[in-house]
């Protein structure tokens, strides 16, 4: 049963990026974006569901356009598509494990927020993910590469 909803979770975030991609929106970067690549990003909330230091949550944006991370159960990867002063997400894809209840929830949260994100807003030692109206999404703090 947990496989089945850690599929189902999985086949959900697919549709996401799907829809996302088919209806040709994008995501701005506030700034340049140079100071998000090679940053290793730990979330600290999602909505307004605060973030344990140890869920292993991140999202890492890479010079070469790669995007890659952890979602709380699964990891994820794929890339950055770049347009004048945006960005999109390329194509992603994910790993399939099934973890326990609270972690899958988190995951769906998470996974929700980067497909809705559309602008991204970082400054000093943290990053904040947002929808297209600025409402906050995500917020990430700059951690060590793990």
């Amino acid at each position: 049963m947990k496989s089945m909803f850690g599929f189902g979770v999985f086949l959900l975030f697919l549709a996401g990026i799907a829809l996302v991609m088919l209806q040709g929106r994008q995501m701005s970067i506030g700034g340049s974006g140079a100071e998000l690549t090679g940053v290793h990003w730990r979330a600290v909330s999602v909505g307004d569901q605060a973030i344990a230091d140890d869920s292993g949550v991140f999202i890492q944006f890479e010079v070469d356009g790669s995007v890659n991370g952890n979602s709380g159960c699964n990891s994820f990867f794929g890339s950055l598509e770049k347009s004048g002063s945006g960005i999109g997400m390329g194509q992603l894809g994910s790993t399939r494990k099934a973890c326990p209840g609270p972690a899958m929830s988190l995951e769906a949260t998470f996974l929700e927020a980067i497909t809705q994100t559309k602008d991204i807003k970082s400054g000093g030692n943290s990053m904040r993910l947002l929808d297209e109206d600025g409402d906050v999404l995500a917020e990430f703090v700059m951690a060590a590469d793990e």
